[in-house]
């Protein structure tokens, strides 16, 4: 392979791996470890998920490996980040290479690596705080130019320390799961630059994380309610943006009073964001404002953390044991409302899209992927993601079906009918069934000037469709839900559904609410919050 002008390059690509090597082995104890910010059991597995994606580019490029390799591994660990773990840690990455490329004595480019990761790092985050894998970089960075020994020896100090800084994790007898994390990667990275790494190193922590979260077991429930709920933020956000730098800074302050755990790191125009945040929509409009965003995710951190059940219940199980179903389900939607109904019907993931948004074939074998089922149903509820729905299926090595709803109201009654013990096959038939018993609708603004059946209407009138296309129009919001509602209505109809998009005033549902009672005195009218953009009204009758 050649080098090109990179000093130790076969040492610091094989330091890589072994690292890469280090996190899957403990990926399982560092995820135990995790109670901060949230105690969603990810830490490990975000990390390992990050630095993958690093390696997988590195072996990509084979024996093609030009003098700015590291290049390419940086960006492709950028690009891979996951959670607010993983995104630091490709921030501390590129400093790291960035530095070993340096042709200098490998003290000085060790020293160099930590001080610029640590900078780095701590300026990607817009509210550090102490008792993180921050503390554990900035205390390798700070014994100046010594012996690599000697950094990894007051970062395992540091890592000790965590539980001193961070009251959440002196409650719950644990160190900080990304500072731990961290030391694996550098103790790997070290150890292949010819560094003699102390055996005992972190590892005791990882070997000992078993019995250290069954430990506190009885008052983890306070440990969640206080770390995950001290900010009351439910969704971790993240995407890929293209931009300038001013427009980052315009999205981070408008990020700043919607969320915390914000993490934007990146250069050159492009950038890995990550949020918390209770205003999933507001969030990534702020990214679309600054430039050009891809590859959002969306998930539910309440639900994540039940998902963690592993942890407190079969702390002994092999990871095997993970997979709690024989079917899965992933769902695309947009609006928090609506992901959280998707996720209380038992989507274990949301693919954030929909119209003027679909998802790309990635992000969907993502979700796939992500699954703790053998099996996967697919909720592309859009008929312009069907075709890409489809795509997944021979492209994962887990069996897909694709339940063809069109909209979120089919993809809700197709989840009526899911069953995670049956087969792949029995759930599709059910879903599919269930799916076409809801007869559904859609209030939006019209674009441009037009005519229907029923008369002509202006740009900026609502308009009411359903899958016959317009059914009524007008200059009054209320009136066309209504007119939508009697347009699905038949003489067996026994439930309306509304669904109530972004930014409509409460007073508005309640007057369309109370009308439809009136007016249907024999029917059910439920009402939700989807929060969905550009249709201030779902509905569905069944």
């Amino acid at each position: 392979m050649d080098s090109g002008q990179f000093p130790r390059v076969n040492e610091v690509q094989t330091g890589l791996r072994d690292a890469r090597a280090g996190l899957e082995r403990h990926r399982s104890a560092i995820d135990r470890l995790n109670v901060f910010p949230v105690p969603d059991g990810d830490t490990g597995s975000n990390m390992l998920a990050t630095l993958s994606a690093g390696v997988n580019a590195l072996d990509q490029l084979g024996d093609r490996v030009r003098p700015d390799w590291y290049r390419t591994i940086t960006k492709a660990t950028l690009l891979g980040a996951r959670g607010n773990s993983g995104v630091i840690l490709s921030q501390i990455l590129q400093a790291v290479l960035s530095a070993l490329s340096c042709d200098v004595p490998i003290e000085e480019a060790w020293h160099r690596a930590l001080v610029e990761g640590s900078q780095a790092a701590t300026n990607a985050v817009l509210s550090p705080k102490p008792g993180t894998m921050l503390s554990v970089i900035a205390a390798g960075a700070s014994v100046g130019l010594a012996p690599i020994e000697v950094s990894l020896k007051a970062m395992r100090r540091a890592l000790e320390n965590t539980p001193e800084q961070l009251e959440v994790l002196k409650r719950a007898g644990v160190v900080d799961s990304g500072g731990a994390g961290l030391i694996v990667f550098f103790e790997a990275l070290a150890s292949a630059l010819g560094v003699t790494v102390e055996s005992e190193g972190v590892y005791p922590w990882l070997e000992r994380a078993d019995e250290l979260t069954d430990a506190v077991l009885p008052d983890l429930s306070t440990v969640e309610l206080e770390s995950a709920g001290s900010s009351e933020m439910r969704f971790e956000v993240m995407f890929s943006l293209e931009s300038a730098p001013q427009q980052v800074e315009a999205m981070k302050t408008v990020w700043s009073g919607i969320g915390d755990s914000i993490v934007v790191v990146g250069a050159e125009g492009l950038y890995r964001c990550h949020i918390h945040t209770n205003e999933i929509g507001p969030a990534i409009e702020a990214g679309i404002q600054a430039g050009g965003v891809h590859d959002i995710s969306v998930t539910d951190l309440l639900h994540q953390i039940d998902e963690v059940a592993w942890v407190r219940d079969g702390l002994s199980a092999p990871e095997t044991a993970r997979v709690s179903q024989r079917t899965g389900v992933v769902a695309v939607a947009a609006g928090a409302g609506v992901a959280r109904l998707f996720k209380s019907f038992g989507v274990e993931s949301v693919v954030v899209g929909g119209q003027g948004r679909n998802p790309s074939i990635q992000e969907l074998i993502d979700a796939v992927h992500s699954t703790n089922a053998e099996a996967v149903l697919l909720l592309p509820n859009n008929s312009n993601i069907q075709a890409a729905a489809q795509s997944v299926v021979s492209l994962v090595d887990k069996a897909v079906e694709i339940i063809p709803t069109v909209n979120v109201l089919e993809g809700f009654s197709a989840l009526m009918a899911f069953d995670p013990e049956s087969d792949l096959s029995v759930n599709r038939a059910q879903m599919t069934e269930a799916a076409r018993r809801v007869s559904w609708g859609e209030v939006t603004t019209a674009v441009r000037a037009g005519s229907y059946e029923f008369g002509e209407f202006l740009a900026g009138s609502f308009i009411g469709l359903s899958a016959d296309g317009i059914v009524v129009a007008g200059e009054a919001l209320d009136a066309v839900v209504i007119g939508l509602v009697d347009a699905l209505v038949d003489a067996d109809a026994e439930i309306v559904t509304l669904l109530v998009g972004e930014g409509v005033d409460s007073s508005l549902v309640t007057t369309i609410t109370e009308q439809l009672e009136r007016r249907y005195p024999h029917m059910t009218v439920e009402v939700h919050h989807g929060d969905q953009p550009l249709y201030p009204f779902l509905v569905g009758v069944e």
